[in-house]
């Protein structure tokens, strides 16, 4: 992936923001940062103690998944649930 500009910076924000409304956490925060040719997403989630921060990886699947490619929006589900499971869930 190339240098992000604003715009790649714009759409990776709005992917993330669908993808982490589409699993339902009950309270979180999130930041995408361009970080060595893929996405960074940090998360900060509430947990049944307190609340935890975890940082995930995307690529070029993250803006994929925000158009409409089914089978990229189910791995980054599956691969971010996997590392959010200790978040709550409405």
């Amino acid at each position: 992936m190339a240098a992000p500009d604003v715009v790649d910076l714009a759409q990776a924000t709005d992917a993330v923001s669908t993808l982490l409304d589409g699993m339902n956490l009950s309270a979180h925060l999130y930041a995408v940062e361009p970080r060595e040719g893929m996405w960074a997403v940090i998360v900060e989630c509430a947990t049944g103690s307190g609340w935890q921060r975890v940082e995930l990886q995307a690529g070029p699947e993250l803006l994929a998944a925000i158009n409409g490619d089914a089978e990229a929006l189910t791995t980054l589900h599956t691969q971010w649930r996997a590392h959010l499971a200790d978040c709550q869930y409405d």
